[in-house]
């Protein structure tokens, strides 16, 4: 059975009072999540979610919430072969214009974090998206 490791970014915005949290759709899998991507030689965790974040939307991090990961396990099949996959996210705030990497995304939407999980496909993503929910309401900064 083949592994897989990604690492991405829950981008982030604030306007106002609200939190906006940026969904992408991947060319290859068709469903609502986070913008992320595979390791390139030598990369921190950190540094390919960075990388990947600017390649696809063209945003970069402006201030991470917490640089310990949050880690999205689950398993796909692939022409025959089982992956196993996991995935490390750092929610962060971004900035900068979004421009999407129309090879890879092929659509994009901001919407308030607290309404994410109706828009996200997996339920992994929709965990992951609860956790930033829990974590910003810790830091008094979603009400």
């Amino acid at each position: 059975m083949k592994q897989e490791h990604s690492c991405g970014i829950v981008p982030l915005k604030k306007e106002g009072t609200d939190i906006y949290v940026l969904l992408i759709v991947h060319k290859g899998g068709r469903h609502w999540g986070f913008p992320k991507g595979h390791k390139d030689p030598g990369e921190t965790d950190l540094q390919t979610a960075e990388r990947e974040l600017k390649e696809e939307t063209g945003l970069i991090v402006s201030s991470f919430l917490n640089k310990k990961p949050y880690i999205e396990t689950y398993t796909f099949y692939k022409f025959h072969q089982k992956i196993n996959k996991k995935v490390s996210y750092f929610p962060a705030f971004v900035e900068g214009d979004l421009i999407l990497q129309l090879d890879e995304i092929i659509d994009s939407r901001w919407v308030l974090i607290k309404e994410a999980g109706q828009f996200l496909t997996f339920k992994e993503a929709k965990e992951i998206c609860l956790k930033v929910v829990a974590l910003l309401q810790n830091e008094q900064m979603l009400l």
